[in-house]
């Protein structure tokens, strides 16, 4: 059986929620506080009600001919109390713990095993894959069962041991001398599905006295216990599945991701889908790589309610235009899941930025969620950008841009671009970030306890001096920099594509493309003239140089700080790295902020 449809009313804080033609991969996402938890419990509730459950309504469709001809038609709707009851009687038919047909399985988020309690053993070893268990146990949490599941294990492999003596103590009472081994290992599955998510690790037999699991990696064996958290956790969640061994079943997945490796999440769904047959996976998440990995199948973003309410249920399609224009800033559509207000962070490195970005903000705004977004396609497509992203509220989720000042030819305002992105697109008023790594004062005072008394290092002015200096062998760096940007962005991209080219010979098509590309040379000619680079050259060379005598800071602002920052690190003979991370700590001594123009940026956006 398989969910087609799914319909919840009322249901805090869900109003409305509606969604039908569900495919064999579900997933439910949307950021925090929308509600995605509440309705997996509500369709749960529904499941083992064994009636009419008030607000949720499902349409389960029949997958196997037994189901069919139990039901007697192909769909069952819970709103109506003679299909509720016969979608019970389904759900309640008996069922032998390795054999799980036509169930609701449930993983939740809180997937922590507290305690296995060790197995008593008893001299009746039955088959426990044959035990027939309580319907509702699919039911039942992770951390509840997997007792029973790593208690399974040991089980069979005593009963597999018991056999094997029985066969040949009968053998021998028959007279005969020889046995075939021909013993088939009920945990290869088991010892596959580790390998595959855990390779090089190998699974070895558990022993049943040891009550321990044991796996070797690098010819050493290990417990299990020495697996790290994530890796424990996909172990016990594959090898609950593996036992239970689902077929035409329902599976609800509620946070796949915890605590995992996107890699790891990854190959965890991958390896459950790949176990049994026939099953439908639901997958409540957060995460954009699962969402985006989906969008082949059923992905439903959960938006806010609305007054007056109307369906929350977001269908998400591979092709939508916003999905295209996140594209161009290094995104997927998969972003949406991680927060309400989303602030795209554009730079040369991202990543770091986000860091730092994290560091200055801390706790001051838990509402903003910060998302590398990478690279400098950002202006060459900034139409497309704000209409599709910045300029619309996407499902209840805003999007908001930060991109270093660098991003922003010479030639492109970016007071123009601010006025434009209408308070959600911000440009840092320094070359790079690392600009803002520049303040004598805190430089300092962190090699204030760190250096003799004094040492240059210790003196703000000696510092400045130092700093100045670096920047005065940067000026022809820095203006080729502005320069080149400068010009790139004046020149553009190159066309030679014809107008009016169908139907043409080759020799005609080279004609009319030889055209286009002698227009193109006189046009490009023309903005790299020769005098013109002199001037602007020369322009740049005294802007810096004269930001450089002035009494004030604003030289900070033009030299790239990102290169600055680095040579001033070397003199030092600290890292970069190190250096940035004690600079984080010791400016929040210092007034002015260092860091003021950026928190300020901040609360823009979180008052937005």
């Amino acid at each position: 059986m398989r969910l087609k449809q799914i319909d919840a009313k009322d249901t805090p804080p869900i109003k409305q929620f509606s969604v039908g033609d569900l495919s064999n991969v579900v997933v439910l996402a949307g950021p925090n506080g929308v509600g995605k938890t509440r309705l997996i419990q509500g369709i749960l509730a529904a499941f083992q009600s064994g009636g009419v459950y008030p607000n949720i309504r499902l349409v389960i469709e029949a997958t196997t001919d037994s189901e069919q001809n139990d039901w007697g038609k192909r769909e069952l709707d819970t709103a109506l109390s003679d299909d509720a009851q016969k979608l019970a009687a389904t759900l309640q038919k008996s069922k032998r713990r390795s054999t799980w047909e036509s169930s609701v399985v449930q993983f939740e988020s809180d997937r922590t095993i507290q305690q296995i309690q060790p197995y008593s053993f008893s001299w009746d070893m039955t088959d426990p894959w044959e035990e027939l268990i309580g319907w509702n146990y699919s039911f039942i949490p992770l951390k509840n069962r997997f007792q029973d599941t790593l208690h399974s294990l040991f089980r069979k492999m005593q009963s597999r041991r018991d056999e094997i003596a029985r066969t040949a103590e009968s053998l021998i009472k028959r007279g005969e001398h020889t046995m075939s081994l021909d013993f088939p290992d009920p945990l290869l599955p088991f010892k596959n599905a580790f390998s595959q998510l855990l390779a090089p690790k190998e699974l070895l037999d558990p022993e049943a006295k040891q009550q321990q699991l044991y796996y070797t990696d690098q010819g050493q064996q290990f417990s299990i216990d020495s697996l790290s958290s994530g890796e424990r956790e996909v172990v016990n969640i594959v090898f609950d599945f593996l036992l239970r061994n689902p077929s035409d079943s329902i599976v609800i997945f509620d946070e796949p991701e915890l605590h995992l490796h996107p890699e790891l999440s990854y190959k965890l769904l991958q390896t459950l889908q790949n176990i049994g047959s026939n099953n439908q996976f639901i997958y409540c998440t957060h995460s954009p790589d699962i969402i985006t990995a989906s969008l082949e199948n059923s992905v439903i973003f959960l938006g806010p309610p609305k007054d007056p309410p109307s369906n929350q249920a977001i269908v998400v399609k591979e092709d939508d235009e916003t999905h295209e224009a996140l594209k161009l800033l290094g995104q997927s559509i998969g972003i949406i899941a991680l927060g309400k207000k989303l602030v795209l962070v554009e730079g040369e490195d991202s990543s770091l930025d986000k860091q730092v970005y994290g560091t200055i903000l801390k706790n001051k705004f838990p509402n903003l969620v910060l998302v590398p977004s990478g690279g400098k396609g950002l202006i060459t497509s900034f139409s497309s950008v704000m209409t599709s992203v910045l300029e619309r509220t996407i499902w209840g989720v805003e999007f908001f841009m930060l991109c270093d000042r660098d991003a922003i030819p010479l030639s492109v305002s970016a007071v123009d671009l601010e006025t434009a992105g209408k308070g959600r697109f911000k440009v840092l008023n320094r070359y790079h970030l690392e600009n803002y790594f520049l303040d004598e004062s805190a430089l300092a005072g962190i090699f204030s306890m760190m250096e003799p008394e004094g040492s240059w290092l210790r003196d703000p002015e000696q510092i400045q001096t130092k700093l100045k200096e670096i920047a005065q062998s940067m000026v022809s760096y820095t203006t080729a920099l502005i320069e080149s940007a400068h010009y790139r962005n004046l020149v553009g991209n190159m066309d030679i594509m014809p107008k009016a080219c169908h139907e043409k010979s080759p020799e005609e098509l080279a004609t009319l493309m030889q055209d286009k590309a002698k227009s193109e040379r006189t046009r490009i000619n023309s903005i790299v003239d020769e005098s013109r680079i002199e001037f602007s050259i020369k322009e740049t060379i005294k802007m810096l140089q004269q930001s450089l005598i002035e009494g004030s800071d604003s030289w900070k602002n033009n030299f790239p700080g990102k290169q600055l920052f680095n040579r001033f690190a070397s003199l030092t003979k600290i890292d970069s790295g190190r250096l940035k991370t004690l600079y984080l700590r010791e400016s929040e001594k210092h007034t002015p902020y260092p860091f003021a123009d950026i928190v300020s940026i901040f609360e823009q956006f979180s008052r937005k």
